[in-house]
């Protein structure tokens, strides 16, 4: 079968993992490059390579979004399988879905004791608490 003639699930997943595989060879690109800019900045006096060092740092600190991104892929893969598998099983009357949309947002309000149900990744923009919520919760610590 051709992503032309897939399902909309199997082209979704398909254009998953070509982001995710583009997004993987740009990031080897950079920390290729990255580590040629640190051997050439070696031969150099201290004093001139400071700043490019920061830069190095910053380039580094930015090109996170690799793993980010990749966190991101794995959650719409997951809800894309979970979308194909609900069109293709019968899962009975409404009112049996909406029990069980019910206890997967209790288990989202409560958290899971399973590991699947920590591994969430990065949330949603708008979606996360702000640092100074995060940080009030510190403060209650003290």
């Amino acid at each position: 079968m051709t992503v032309e003639t897939a399902s909309a699930s199997g082209r979704a997943r398909a254009e998953i993992e070509s982001i995710d595989r583009e997004l993987q060879e740009a990031f080897d690109r950079i920390i290729d490059a990255v580590e040629r800019v640190m051997t050439a900045t070696e031969a150099m006096a201290p004093d001139l390579t400071a700043g490019i060092n920061a830069a190095v740092t910053e380039i580094l600190e930015a090109a996170s979004v690799r793993d980010i991104a990749g966190q991101r892929l794995t959650a719409v893969r997951v809800a894309v399988d979970r979308l194909e598998a609900d069109g293709t099983r019968n899962e009975g009357s409404p009112e049996r879905k909406r029990d069980k949309s019910a206890k997967v947002g209790e288990k989202q309000d409560r958290g899971s004791a399973s590991e699947s149900g920590l591994l969430n990744g990065p949330q949603l923009p708008g979606a996360a608490r702000t640092q100074t919520e995060v940080d009030a919760l510190f403060d209650k610590l003290d």
